[in-house]
């Protein structure tokens, strides 16, 4: 059963994380007046959003050219038209892997294509970790957010101060409680390991503030 409107996680919520047939188009063609305000000195951004899309395949030689997956499933083309064509992130590349780009627009390709031109390496970033990983990690931010007791990431234990059961948070993700290093060893060779990159990644976007628009963010 689908998740309500009400208690959909950060990565979940469409608005501010479209798919590609929700992002607006390029100003120039067309005002979207859902991310764009009139103000006394012409249209900005009236909030944040983000266009995330898992890798199936990086073509272009002299281009970096990324062809990536939506939530819907639908998959399009990311072009990196910036100063180095894209090179310095290639490395970071691989499929299954994430790209996640700011304020995305949808763009019309000479080839007669539409998808997405990135012009900014500060508005593009790779998170080393599936979609699907990325989006399960929103959502375990967000039960937990939600008041939930804490318990061990390995063992299931929860913490309880009456009984002086105290959990520590991994160092590196901050959000799976572990009893102790034996179960978060036991943890990180189950999964851990992957699940922790994802739990990064969301860190960023849980961190920011994506109703309301002061300045652009960027990676």
């Amino acid at each position: 059963m689908p998740k309500s409107k009400k208690h959909q996680s950060l990565l979940r919520n469409s608005f501010n994380f479209p798919t590609f047939s929700g992002l607006p188009d390029e100003p120039e063609n067309e005002i979207d007046l859902r991310y764009y305000d009139n103000g006394p000195f012409g249209f900005k951004p009236g909030q944040h959003w983000c266009f995330l899309g898992e890798i199936v395949e990086s073509i272009g030689l002299v281009r970096v050219l990324l062809r990536v997956k939506d939530k819907d499933g639908q998959v399009v083309t990311v072009g990196l038209y910036t100063d180095d064509r894209g090179q310095a992130l290639a490395p970071q590349i691989k499929e299954g892997h994430t790209v996640a780009v700011l304020y995305g627009e949808q763009h019309g390709f000479l080839d007669m294509s539409v998808g997405i031109r990135v012009e900014d390496t500060s508005n593009i970033k790779i998170i080393p970790c599936s979609l699907e990983q990325l989006l399960k990690a929103s959502d375990d931010v967000a039960t937990l957010r939600k008041g939930q007791p804490r318990r061990c990431g390995s063992c299931g234990k929860e913490e309880n101060a009456s009984d002086n059961t105290h959990l520590r948070l991994c160092s590196r993700c901050r959000h799976t409680p572990y009893c102790g290093e034996d179960c978060q060893k036991k943890a990180w060779a189950a999964g851990h390991k992957a699940n922790c990159k994802a739990l990064v990644g969301v860190r960023w976007f849980t961190e920011r503030n994506w109703r309301t628009f002061h300045d652009w963010f960027n990676f």
